[in-house]
């Protein structure tokens, strides 16, 4: 599995959306998930565990402060 580049850079302001995985989506079906989205800057990109997921990890510093860590497939450039 060769390793690709990272769809963002360090610094894009990005929305965070736990929505997008699907096991999510199958146990809150019915309820409203607003509180599962961040809006943030990317401030560290980890490679580590690539090669098992086929996805880097992004560490977002969302603008209600806290760091939070999400999967590119979670992740939408703003």
């Amino acid at each position: 599995m060769g390793q690709h580049e990272p769809l963002f850079k360090i610094g894009d302001f990005v929305m965070c959306d736990q929505e997008f995985v699907s096991f999510l989506n199958y146990i809150y079906d019915d309820d409203e998930i607003t509180w599962l989205v961040y809006y943030g800057i990317i401030v560290h990109i980890d490679a580590q565990y690539h090669y098992y997921m086929d996805e880097y990890v992004y560490e977002i510093l969302c603008l209600d402060g806290e760091k939070r860590y999400f999967m590119e497939s979670e992740l939408k450039k703003l």
